[in-house]
Formats: structure tokens, C-alpha cells, sequence
């Protein structure tokens, strides 16, 4: 009977003992295998779990940067159209507050006093005595177009008298001469009718509107008595018309002086521009400014204009604050948001690799005590085996079997043992990891692959295994006297 058959019917014959040793080399191997199948399956599920955080977090970042982008950038544009109807609304208020402060300084008087060369300004200014001019000097500077500069030309005529025995100031203003080369303006001065008078209010005691009074021989109806000016111009003064001031004073076609406004002018010297244009039109006259007023309305739009260029710069610079301040708060939103993502990382990182250590140390220290004690179950198996056969062993070397034959026998056997236990073992074991990955360790099925290194070894190892656990009692079958045996038995 051949080897083989011997080994064939030897497996047969003692099943159970053939079973109880594949159980302990399967166990082995399907140790050996679920092992580095269960960690190299969780870390490459860590793996790709790692990068999609980390591309989520990316994703997350990048979507939370173009959002703030967009905010900032809407931020950006409302701010835009807010300057920009806050800038139109300022030129509009600008524009109103400018027609209101000319309509003020329109109210506080006169500016200019255009008079003859030969006025002695000591005597103007003391004793309101002025060299005359013919009237029709109005008229040609109120036709004359390149007298730009000035606006609201009033002829007056103006003398000292001496009326109910005190001093009192007669002034006789003409209606305003209308400028056509000028846009057409509400009138400045006096409009008096003629047979009335103004009384000042020093000149207006003890009388009232609609009396009747004499001035120098012509009787008159007051029509208005002028509240307290606090200045002699005003208080003692009795204003009448033109023509009837030339009447009483017998000074017909005669004007003393022609009051006029400047105009704003961007320069400081607007005198000597308007004096510029007054010589070229009519180098008779000269001109002379009431500083105060002038600077009065000139500071008065400045003021305006300073406070329009404030609010702007303000409303600018707020803006400019907000947009700032918005930028900052969103880039440490983003930081505060990297930092968060990028603690999670490392804490599902560090749960990782701690599960990947408690398995590498379960797979480093169990595994190969299971190995070892499966091998020495082997071992003690093929002893008991050989006990059991020993009667048969020593027949067999009394029929001329030798030693190398019954070695083939046993090794045979656990080479066959062996080749099987691990086969089946690696399909144990790459079933037992995928379970255990996919049910415990929420491992997906993707990332789950076979070690394919370690199923080689197990297919490898396991005869070789079997084989070692079967040395000894191999030899001590090949050892002992068939005589003796037989002899025993």
C-alpha cells in the first residue's frame, strides 16, 4: 500500500483527530489574517475619512470665504450708493442752504457802495457827503455786460438836514435797475412809493403810520416806521424816493452813491476784480466795500461748504471704519472656524490612531500567543496519534516500511493539515475582519481590501507550522523498535 493511501485512510480512520487539528491551524489562521485585515481596513477608512473631513473643511472655508466675499462686496456697493445719494443729497442740501444763506445775506444789506472819484471818503463816512453823479451811471452799469461781478444796483441819493430842530439823514432810493445780462434776481433796497416816507425809529417818535409830516417844505405820508437798527444810518434816517429826495433836496438827475451786492467770489481780491471791471465800464466811479458784511456772507458759505465736506469725510470715514471692521470680524470668523475644523481633525485623527494601536497591540500580542497555542494543540494531537498507532507503526517497519516512509506519513499529514486549515482559515479571516470592520467599526466596504500579503504567509505558514508541531512526535515514530512494539503488544 502506497503512502498516500496509508495517509488517505489514516484520515479517514481518525477523523476526529484530524478535525480537532484543522480547527486549531484554521483558528490560527484566520487570526493571523482577520488581524492586519481588520487594522489595514480601518486605516485606510481613516484614511479616506481624514480626507473627506479635510476637503469638506475645505469646501466649508471656501464656501464661507466667497459668502463673506459676497457680503463684503454688497456691503461695499450699499455703502457706495448711500455716499453716493448721501453725496447727492448734500448737493441738493448744499444747494438750499447756499440759496438760503444768499437770501440772508441778501437780507443783511448792501455790500458794495459804488460813489463818484472825487468822493471824499472821511467826509462820506463822517458827515454822509458825496461828490453827486448823474443818475444814468446806474443805467449804464446795468446795461453794461462785462460788469459781471456785481448785482442789485440801487441808486441813492443821500444829505444831512436838519429837521424838527435835530439832525436827520434824508435818503432817497430809486427802485432796483434791472440787470438783463444777470439772472433775474428778487430786488434788494427800499420800495417806496412816491408822498411816502420811512421814518427811522429815532426820527419815527411821537409819530404814526399815515400821519402827515412837512420835510423841507413838501408834505408827506408816513407809511412805515422802522424798528431800532442800533447805527445812525438807519435810526435817524428818512427814506423817501428818488424823485422825491431830488425834489427837496433840488438836486434833480443827482445820486450821491449806487449800492450794489458782490457777487461770491473765489478769490480774496474781489475788490480789486470788481474796481477791474467798474474802470472799464465807468472810470468816473469808484467802488467801496462794507468789509463786514462781505466777509459775514462770504463766511457764511464757507461755513456751508466746510459742513458738506465734514459730513462727507465723516460719512466716509465711518465707512471706511465699518468695511474694516467687517473684514476683520469675517477673517477671524474664518480663523475661529479653521482652528474648530482643524481640532476636530485632530481628535478624530488621535481616535484613529488610538483604535489602530489598541488593534496593532491586540494583533501583536494575542495573535501570535493563539498561533502558539494552536500549534502546540497540533503537537500534542500528533502525539496522541502516534501513541494511538503504535502498534500500527511498528507493523509497518516489520513489513520493511523505513523511517523516511512513516516521516512522509505524519508530515503528509500535517502538510495536508496544514494547507487546508490555512485556505480556510484566510476565508475566516478575511469574513470574521469584514464583519468586525463594517458592523463595529463602521468600516465601509470600499475601503475594505484583502492583505493579500498575509493570506500568501497564512497559505505558507500554515503546512509549515503543522509541520514543526509535528516533529517531535514524528521522530519519536521513526524511532522506536518495531520489536519491542510488537513485542509489548
Amino acid at each position: 500500500m502506497s503512502t498516500w493511501r496509508l495517509l488517505t485512510a489514516e484520515l479517514w480512520h481518525r477523523k476526529s483527530n484530524f478535525a480537532l487539528s484543522l480547527l486549531a491551524v484554521v483558528a490560527a489562521a484566520t487570526m493571523f489574517v482577520a488581524g492586519p485585515a481588520l487594522i489595514l481596513g480601518y486605516r485606510q477608512e481613516s484614511d479616506r475619512q481624514l480626507l473627506a473631513m479635510r476637503q469638506e473643511t475645505q469646501r466649508q472655508l471656501e464656501a464661507r470665504q466667497l459668502q463673506n466675499d459676497r457680503q463684503l462686496s454688497a456691503m461695499r456697493e450699499e455703502t457706495d450708493s448711500q455716499l453716493a445719494e448721501m453725496q447727492t443729497q448734500a448737493e441738493r442740501d448744499l444747494q438750499e442752504l447756499d440759496t438760503r444763506t444768499k437770501r440772508i445775506m441778501r437780507d443783511l444789506g448792501f455790500n458794495l457802495r459804488i460813489v463818484h472819484r472825487n468822493t471824499d471818503t472821511s467826509e462820506l463816512l463822517a458827515n454822509f457827503v458825496a461828490f453827486d453823479m448823474p443818475e444814468e451811471y446806474v443805467q449804464r452799469l446795468a446795461e453794461s455786460p462785462e460788469l459781471t461781478k456785481v448785482a442789485h444796483l440801487v441808486a441813492r441819493l443821500e444829505q444831512m438836514i436838519q429837521w424838527e430842530g435835530k439832525p436827520r439823514l434824508l435818503v432817497g432810493f430809486a427802485p432796483e435797475t434791472v440787470q438783463t445780462h444777470v439772472e433775474k434776481k428778487p430786488p434788494m433796497g427800499f420800495n417806496i412809493e412816491l408822498g411816502t416816507v420811512f421814518l427811522g425809529h429815532e426820527a419815527g417818535v411821537g409819530r404814526e403810520v399815515g400821519q402827515q409830516v412837512e420835510i423841507l417844505g413838501k408834505s408827506f405820508q408816513v407809511a412805515r416806521i422802522l424798528p431800532p437798527h442800533g447805527n445812525r444810518d438807519e435810526d435817524i434816517a428818512l427814506i423817501m424816493h428818488l424823485r422825491d429826495a431830488q425834489e427837496v433836496l433840488e438836486k434833480p438827475g443827482k445820486i450821491s452813491e449806487i449800492l450794489a451786492l458782490g457777487c461770491k467770489c473765489k478769490t480774496v481780491n474781489r475788490v480789486e476784480e470788481i474796481s477791474q471791471q467798474l474802470e472799464a465800464v465807468l472810470p468816473e466811479a469808484r467802488v467801496m466795500e462794507l468789509r463786514l458784511s462781505a466777509i459775514a456772507r462770504e463766511d457764511q458759505r464757507k461755513l456751508v461748504e466746510e459742513h458738506h465736506r465734514q459730513r462727507m469725510a465723516d460719512h466716509q470715514q465711518r465707512r471706511q471704519e465699518i468695511l474694516v471692521r467687517a473684514e476683520a470680524d469675517q477673517q477671524q470668523l474664518l480663523a475661529d472656524e479653521a482652528r474648530d475644523h482643524q481640532r476636530m481633525r485632530e481628535a478624530e485623527q488621535a481616535g484613529h490612531a488610538k483604535i489602530l494601536a489598541m488593534l496593532g497591540a491586540v494583533n501583536s500580542y494575542f495573535t501570535p500567543l493563539v498561533v502558539l497555542v494552536c500549534a502546540v494543540w497540533v503537537g500534542l494531537l500528533a502525539w496522541s496519534n502516534v501513541r494511538e498507532r503504535r502498534t500500527e507503526i511498528g507493523l509497518l517497519r516489520a513489513l520493511g516500511r523505513g523511517s523516511l516512509d512513516i516521516a512522509r506519513l505524519f508530515l503528509g499529514k500535517a502538510v495536508v493539515l496544514g494547507l487546508l486549515g490555512g485556505l480556510l482559515g484566510c476565508v475566516s479571516g478575511c469574513w470574521l475582519a469584514y464583519w468586525l470592520a463594517t458592523r463595529i467599526l463602521e468600516v465601509g466596504s470600499g475601503s475594505f481590501v484583502p492583505p493579500y500579503a498575509f493570506l500568501a504567509a497564512a497559505l505558507l505558514g500554515g503546512p509549515l507550522v503543522a509541520a514543526t508541531a509535528s516533529y517531535l512526535p514524528t521522530l519519536k515514530a521513526i524511532t522506536q523498535d518495531p520489536a519491542v512494539v510488537l513485542l509489548e503488544d
